[in-house]
């Protein structure tokens, strides 16, 4: 995991020490500048960053050491800027490795390649832009802003891998006023959109829209803080809602809606993102120069809840062993982790 403060330095961390008393960073710098945006490239042998002064994207190569540890992060290239007024909202790079997406404010959705020329800008048309959303699969970006549907827009590729271009799929529609950000599962069959209208909706996605097939609406809910702009994130096994504004983070089942846990306060300050691990297991949110790492908690109920009604369906007796299965294995990791919270609680 990659992190980036405002003291011109760039933060690497080891995941795996997450369950450890002290967690070991690595420390690169940032010359005469710091970083708005930041992500890894799919390999994990660079990440690339937009600088805030220079309001340019610029990739770093992250060196090993000979025990095979992270080493030094040098500049492989910086990109040449594009906008010295707009602010750039969001960067995020294609899992394939075949494009990075940039997108300011100012309505200009950008595609590059690896070698920093833009393939293609596209203006998103919302009026103001508040949010671009790359897939976990690559195949689509998600757009929000001052009107009331998320934009949904592919990228599309030859089989000889030669880019034909960026164009508007489909939208998700039913709010009725601007929207903040959108959430995608792992494989873009989920999605899900948080409005200043008060509410939240999940979709299915998983459509044929070059048939004309549209979204599905699954569920809807409440936000509470609809004043307060929300980043709503979806877990990549597409079963946890997460919706954070100001120092809030509050989760829902993405299976019946419910909310299933609420953590206050817990920055001083507002959340800036929020993050799942790979696995749905974890939930990492980002404010006040600190990452605070949680058990995706909701998410173990949500799976529970999930494979129940897989249970129902089955129609054979070895689906049926093997749901159950999981579904105890579930239950067990759910009840390890809330005696190891209690413990911790009671141990202050």
């Amino acid at each position: 995991m990659r992190i980036v403060p405002t003291d011109r330095t760039v933060l690497i961390w080891l995941t795996k020490d997450f369950g450890q008393q002290a967690q070991k960073s690595v420390r690169g710098n940032i010359e005469f500048d710091h970083a708005l945006h930041v992500c890894w490239s799919p390999d994990g042998k660079a990440f690339i960053i937009h600088k805030a002064d220079a309001n340019a994207v610029e990739v770093y190569k992250v060196t090993k050491r000979p025990d095979g540890s992270v080493g030094n992060a040098q500049v492989a290239l910086t990109f040449p800027q594009h906008n010295n007024i707009a602010d750039v909202i969001a960067l995020d790079v294609d899992i394939n490795g075949k494009f990075i997406m940039t997108c300011n404010n100012k309505n200009e959705l950008i595609i590059w390649n690896l070698r920093g020329e833009i393939l293609q800008n596209v203006d998103p048309r919302h009026g103001d832009t508040y949010s671009a959303t790359l897939s976990p699969c690559g195949r689509f970006i998600a757009t929000t802003g001052f009107t009331p549907d998320v934009k949904i827009w592919q990228v599309k590729y030859s089989k000889s891998d030669t880019f034909e271009g960026v164009r508007r799929v489909f939208d998700l529609s039913g709010h009725n006023a601007g929207i903040y950000s959108c959430g995608i599962n792992s494989d873009s069959t989920r999605m899900v959109s948080v409005s200043k209208d008060g509410t939240w909706r999940l979709y299915d996605t998983n459509i044929e829209f070059e048939k004309g097939q549209e979204p599905y609406l699954l569920l809807t809910g409440t936000y509470d803080n609809k004043n307060y702009p929300g980043i709503i994130r979806l877990s990549p096994d597409g079963r946890t809602i997460s919706l954070a504004s100001r120092s809030y983070l509050t989760f829902y089942s993405a299976i019946t809606g419910e909310k299933l846990n609420h953590i206050p306060n817990i920055y001083t300050g507002d959340i800036v993102d929020v993050i799942f691990d790979p696995s749905s297991k974890l939930v990492l949110t980002l404010g006040d120069k600190h990452i605070r790492v949680f058990h995706n908690v909701a998410g173990y109920i949500a799976a529970i809840q999930d494979l129940k009604q897989s249970f129902q369906k089955a129609n054979n007796s070895s689906m049926k062993e093997r749901i159950t299965k999981q579904i105890r294995d579930a239950e067990a990791a759910l009840t390890k982790i809330r005696k190891v919270t209690e413990n911790k609680l009671s141990s202050k």
